[in-house]
């Protein structure tokens, strides 16, 4: 799969298109190089936008993310990007294996909570039949979370307050 960032230039609204790799796109590596880039229709550096491929995280991009404490899948959002259902099984996996450092489990433990959460917290905002599925998705996740409370209540400190509200009452933890 080819990945590519977008540069739209503010002057002229040129997009230049740089190809990347799937490590580069996934860690957002050299990213203030190409933020410094000249526009190649104006040369201006003043950029309108930046876009880049959605990269799926899989085993290897993972691995290099939990070995090494330099590297971010988002410097702020990282639980909230890892909470994804399709994760579930190489998250779960993961921390089995418990071969990433200290720092990065703790963040795979708080993404399983923002999932169970992102599941269970009310809202109008679904259909009935989306509600359903939401509940599907948590009587799944849960049990695991269940299984996980305590390296879960170890890192509680990491945890939001409003997750911890809808999420540790429901694995048993007070």
């Amino acid at each position: 799969m080819n990945y590519q960032l977008i540069r739209t230039c503010k002057d002229c609204r040129n997009e230049d298109i740089i190809e990347l790799t799937k490590i580069e796109c996934a860690f957002e590596l050299n990213l203030r190089a190409i933020w410094n880039k000249a526009c190649s229709n104006c040369q201006s550096t003043a950029f309108y936008s930046l876009s880049k491929s959605f990269v799926a995280i899989d085993k290897e991009i993972l691995d290099l993310w939990g070995c090494n404490e330099k590297l971010y899948l988002n410097e702020q959002d990282e639980e909230i990007i890892l909470a994804e259902m399709d994760y579930l099984p190489l998250i779960l996996s993961s921390i089995e294996e418990n071969k990433y450092l200290k720092r990065k489990i703790e963040k795979l433990l708080e993404a399983l909570c923002v999932l169970l959460y992102d599941n269970t917290e009310p809202s109008d905002e679904y259909s009935f039949e989306e509600n359903i599925k939401r509940e599907q998705r948590a009587a799944v996740i849960r049990p695991e979370l269940i299984r996980l409370k305590d390296r879960i209540k170890a890192c509680e400190e990491n945890i939001l307050e409003y997750i911890k509200e809808i999420v540790f009452p429901q694995i048993g933890l007070v």
